[in-house]
């Protein structure tokens, strides 16, 4: 029986009985916005149930360069704090995120 239970901690703090991740939105990353205009660049998010034009400009831990050169579209959920608005653009920040394969 001790067995049992010394199994199944080690198990848990291995990672088996780690707390799953809550994301409060999901969406579609979909090109990356090479337009020459005051308010264009970063990356178009399509917010799923929420009506805008997103853009990113960044994802946390992950290079400028991989996040421009990844394939479109891609699935991502995702938390974010809003960074800023200009030209109809609303600008985030993705503090969490897991990209759907």
């Amino acid at each position: 029986m001790m067995r049992i239970v010394v199994i199944t901690l080690i198990i848990c703090l291995l990672g088996s009985c780690s707390k799953t991740e809550i994301f409060k939105y999901e969406g579609t990353l979909k090109a990356a916005d090479y337009a020459l205009c005051p308010c264009c660049g970063g990356v178009i998010l399509e917010i799923d149930n929420k009506t805008g034009n997103f853009r990113i400009d960044s994802l946390p831990f992950m290079p400028v360069e991989k996040l421009y050169n990844m394939s479109f579209p891609r699935r991502i959920k995702f938390n974010y704090t809003s960074k800023f608005t200009c030209g109809g653009f609303e600008y985030l920040t993705i503090t969490k995120f897991f990209l759907e394969k």
